[in-house]
């Protein structure tokens, strides 16, 4: 047998293994309708699916502070809390979505007492820090931590950082075994 024939074997075979179980989820979320009544809706404004306009707009700020514009674009030039919105409004169960609307509003009321909005980016910066570091108010830093690991995961996954700001192979493409980070320009690699 031939190695591209083996190799083709070996493809099938682990696309089936995790195809399956993954369709085999997504098909039993299907049978249970959510009843609207179950569902909390945040209100909803011009450009949300899930959110408000307002919850959209300080969405966009945290984690324009998380992951600010230099010489790569910020997570809201790439639209990274539409992706958040989106996440929200299909994929996230409702008691996730309820915890994650009480946590949000948490931090929403201690970033106000803090004045977060008019103030300096450094300042911005440092009480977002203090806020994950002393996990006090702690609905407030959970929420904070959930909506940095969601940016930064929404973020690299976004076409435009993995196309123009990371190393990106497009499959179909030849693999070479044993280089050199400076061959590949010294970027981690886009997944």
């Amino acid at each position: 047998m031939e190695r591209r024939q083996i190799l083709k074997y070996v493809a099938a075979v682990t696309g089936t293994a995790i195809c399956a179980p993954l369709t085999g989820a997504l098909l039993s979320g299907c049978d249970k309708p959510v009843k609207t009544s179950q569902r909390p809706i945040a209100p909803l404004g011009k450009d949300g699916q899930f959110f408000d306009a307002k919850a959209l707009q300080d969405l966009s700020r945290i984690m324009d502070v998380i992951l600010p514009k230099t010489s790569t674009p910020s997570a809201s030039d790439v639209n990274v809390h539409l992706i958040m919105d989106n996440m929200f409004a299909k994929v996230f169960k409702p008691n996730y979505q309820q915890g994650f609307l009480t946590n949000f509003n948490a931090l929403n009321d201690w970033l106000v007492t803090q004045g977060f909005a008019a103030a300096t980016t450094s300042d911005q910066i440092k009480l977002l820090t203090q806020l994950e570091q002393s996990k006090q108010p702690k609905a407030a830093s959970m929420a904070y931590l959930d909506i940095k690991q969601q940016t930064i995961a929404y973020y690299l996954s976004t076409e435009e950082i993995a196309e123009k700001h990371l190393n990106y192979l497009p499959i179909p493409g030849g693999y070479t075994p044993h280089i050199s980070v400076q061959e590949v320009g010294g970027k981690a690699w886009a997944e």
